[in-house]
């Protein structure tokens, strides 16, 4: 009997065909066959096969994909590289000085940041590809941070120049095979900040006069990271309040002395939607004729000896002064950290409020924004 006409004139009905595979075993092997199946969660060939056919089975290990990764890289300088034996060309020839124009030309990093993530790469490159990456565990959690940061970047990089993706994935299964990120992150752990400390740090943070001091000031009233307070200075402002959707900045002053300013900054992660301070501070900030990371450095020495506080950790300082008064997806809207549907929904309805609650959560700890 023959096909169906409509079979034969249609053929890509035929990939719904069945077809029978079938393999030849001894007989004396069944048993052992059997059990396999069975220690692997089959009990059939056919759902052994089915699973293999959609990729769950097998489960392919970081090992193998390492070995598949090094496969696929035979030609293209990043062969062998965790067999010892591999061309080294890749990163031993890197330009460094075309590294640090991509971090601060096209990532748009800080270029203190640019020039350390350079620095990390250089010294520790014949490490991490070598042998002896194992001795990078042996550094503290904030040194490996900084490490594979760099590594992180110089993927990134390699990519960018290349258009091959393959060093990324190779610095990541590095990362997870010798267990360099393992203890790095502080994030679980708990801290208390009592009021008292607060009140300690304030006075004498607030003490300080001068350029130095509207620097520190800057850094507490807005909680802004320092290249936001940089950015913000130096940026140039719209005079239009009507939704406008320019990248300048809106300032909008209130009558109740405050100042808002939207700032919609956004560099990867980091987030910076808008920020509140005092209406003083800010025509202070953007009066002082020149503004920049020298600025933050010299504050930051002085934080360091009146207070043992890096300047950055005046952010954390602002944050828990805005905890004791708003909520915690408020004060996360000013750090940066909430969502964007979210920080609009501020923005629209909720600005009074917001600058209402600033300042209560200031006269919590007696300080005088006004000054």
């Amino acid at each position: 009997m023959g096909l169906a006409k409509e079979y034969l004139e249609n053929p890509a009905k035929k990939i719904f065909e069945w077809k029978t595979v079938s393999a030849r075993v001894k007989s004396r092997d069944i048993a052992i066959f059997n059990q396999r199946l069975r220690l692997f969660g089959y009990d059939t060939l056919n759902e052994l096969v089915g699973d293999f056919i959609v990729g769950k089975f097998p489960q392919v290990t970081e090992d193998r994909q390492i070995d598949t990764l090094i496969r696929n890289n035979q030609g293209n300088n990043i062969n062998t590289l965790l067999e010892g034996m591999h061309n080294r060309d890749f990163y031993e020839k890197a330009n460094l000085e075309d590294i640090l124009r991509y971090y601060t030309t096209v990532k748009k990093l800080h270029p203190r940041t640019s020039r350390c993530l350079v620095s990390y790469f250089k010294r520790f490159r014949d490490t991490f590809f070598g042998d002896k990456v194992e001795e990078l565990r042996g550094y503290s959690p904030s040194k490996k941070m900084w490490i594979l940061e760099a590594f992180r970047k110089f993927g990134e990089y390699y990519h960018y120049k290349t258009g091959n993706d393959q060093c990324s994935d190779l610095v990541a299964k590095i990362i997870r095979r010798y267990g360099l990120n393992i203890g790095n992150s502080n994030h679980g752990r708990l801290y208390i900040v009592d009021n008292s400390f607060i009140d300690e740090k304030l006075r004498v943070l607030l003490e300080i006069q001068g350029h130095i001091g509207l620097t520190i000031k800057l850094g507490l009233f807005t909680g802004l990271r320092e290249e936001e307070i940089i950015y913000i200075h130096n940026k140039e402002i719209c005079n239009n309040l009507g939704g406008c959707k320019c990248e300048k900045l809106h300032v909008i002053s209130k009558p109740n002395g405050m100042t808002i300013v939207m700032i919609n900054w956004f560099r990867g992660h980091k987030k910076c939607y808008f920020t509140i301070m005092p209406s003083k501070i800010w025509q202070q900030f953007r009066s002082t004729p020149n503004f920049n990371n020298i600025d933050i450095q010299i504050a930051h020495k002085m934080t360091m000896k009146v207070s043992n506080l890096m300047y950055m950790y005046l952010r954390k300082l602002y944050y828990n002064i805005m905890c004791r008064v708003m909520k915690q997806h408020e004060a996360d809207i000013l750090a940066g950290r909430a969502k964007t549907v979210a920080a609009q929904h501020y923005i629209l309805y909720e600005l009074d409020k917001l600058t209402e609650d600033y300042m209560r959560a200031w006269e919590t700890f007696k300080v005088n924004i006004f000054q």
